[in-house]
């Protein structure tokens, strides 16, 4: 008996110290550590395993046989928490099961590893790619009210963001920025923030370097600052500006690069309002309403709620489509009165996206699906449509179809640039900026 309790305490031990992102990192992708790591820190893992070891060492060999103790446990247990424990089980495994699944999906469908990342990351160490990937993904976003989240103030070594909310470019211009210079305010979501690219690789860096190296023809230093956000779409770009102008932040060019997340948040409710709705529906108590057996119970609710023919998703409904264009047309008018309104240019960008008129045999991440991101496949035709009907204005620059022919990969996971498509995207805003005279300081 005292050796198996040591060959136990032994185990646990060496479990808890081989549990670490560097052991982990050999068998999963650093986001699916990441997102591990929200749902169970690590630390708490490494320490409880650990704890547990040391426990069964420690503990005297006549504890485990006494007869008085495990009366007492059995009567306790019996009475009181036998029908706790086996609810705490339950959600213990239903939520083990979510994490294995979500990790098990991460693994293959965001990061890759080998000989396929230097096709990305030619420049870059494998274990500098795996800091990179950590830098972008393991920085939760911080509160902010009216758009609900922005990107949280960070230092790095490839990833840093200025506690006003944008990203660090290239030669990054002074905060609060100067009217001196010609301030180009960048907005956009995920990509445009430039997601698994460093600070001088993005899109906005890209665009800063090239209207730099035109400064006497602009006729005044030129200076990007990148509001991109993660999961942002045009509504809170919309209210990110206008907080910006009302703070009394104004630029000479605002540019808006959408597409992507406007078809997936096709109901117009940004990431975290379903958590908003429940704080506010039960009174700031989420607790009980956060229990993994309490929300598989609601999936398998709703499910059954739903009609069967209606389970799987329509993504090429035109309806819904339609209704997702006409709100980025809205709030692409909304923001150009404002705009006028304090003497500011602007620039609508229509981005690329995977699933658009690019092949998807260079896709390295597209073997498992893009879930709703397949909305702006269809999105995208409809979206096409109605450019070429409609007059979009001499402000809006169409990129959707820029990868049509390249035969090559532009994506560092499942939808997000290259530095290669940064770049070229950035070079294209510039020659649209030049040719129709929106980068000139007045």
């Amino acid at each position: 008996m005292s050796k198996i309790k040591y060959y136990i305490g032994a185990f646990f031990i060496l479990l808890g110290i081989s549990t670490n992102r560097i052991f982990l990192e050999k068998f999963v992708s650093p986001y699916a550590i990441v997102e591990l790591n929200y749902r169970i820190p690590i630390i708490l893992i490494n320490l409880s395993l650990i704890t547990l070891g040391l426990f069964f060492i420690a503990v005297k060999k006549q504890h485990f046989l006494s007869n008085r103790i495990l009366n007492v446990y059995k009567f306790i247990a019996i009475n009181f928490l036998s029908a706790f424990l086996l609810f705490l089980f339950i959600n213990i495994l239903i939520y083990g099961y979510q994490v294995i699944k979500d990790v098990s999906f991460y693994k293959e469908q965001i990061f890759t590893s080998g000989k396929l990342l230097k096709v990305l990351y030619p420049d870059l160490m494998d274990r500098e790619v795996n800091l990179l990937l950590y830098e972008t993904w393991s920085r939760p976003y911080v509160y902010k009210p009216y758009t609900q989240f922005k990107e949280r103030s960070f230092k790095g070594k490839y990833v840093n963001v200025h506690e006003a909310g944008f990203r660090i470019t290239k030669n990054q211009g002074p905060w609060p920025p100067d009217p001196k210079n010609l301030n180009v305010f960048l907005f956009g979501g995920s990509t445009t923030f430039g997601y698994g690219v460093p600070d001088d690789q993005t899109i906005a860096s890209c665009l800063q370097e090239a209207l730099s190296s035109n400064s006497q023809k602009l006729k005044a230093k030129s200076y990007v600052y990148n509001f991109g956000c993660g999961n942002y779409f045009s509504f809170q770009e919309k209210i990110l500006f206008q907080e910006l102008l009302t703070s009394g932040f104004i630029p000479d060019l605002a540019i808006f690069i959408d597409g992507l997340n406007d078809f997936y948040y096709f109901n117009n409710e940004p990431l975290f309002t379903e958590r908003f709705r429940k704080f506010v529906d039960n009174k700031g108590k989420t607790l009980l309403v956060d229990l993994p057996l309490v929300n598989i119970v609601k999936d398998i609710k709703k499910i059954a709620d739903v009609e069967p023919e209606k389970i799987r998703e329509n993504y090429d409904n035109k309806e819904l489509l339609e209704k997702v264009i006409k709100r980025y047309i809205a709030n692409k008018k909304l923001i150009e009165s404002t705009a006028q309104t304090f003497n500011v240019k602007t620039l609508f960008v229509w981005q690329p996206v995977p699933t658009y008129k690019y092949n998807l045999k260079y896709h390295i991440f597209a073997g498992k699906g893009f879930g709703k991101f397949l909305y702006s496949r269809y999105g995208y035709e409809v979206m096409e449509n109605y450019v070429w009907k409609n007059n979009m204005g001499k402000n809006f620059l169409w990129l959707a179809d820029i990868q049509e022919n390249v035969k090559k990969p532009l994506y560092v996971d499942i939808d997000h640039y290259s530095s290669e498509l940064s770049e070229d995207i950035a070079k294209r805003i510039y020659n649209f900026l030049v040719s129709n005279s929106l980068c000139f300081k007045k």
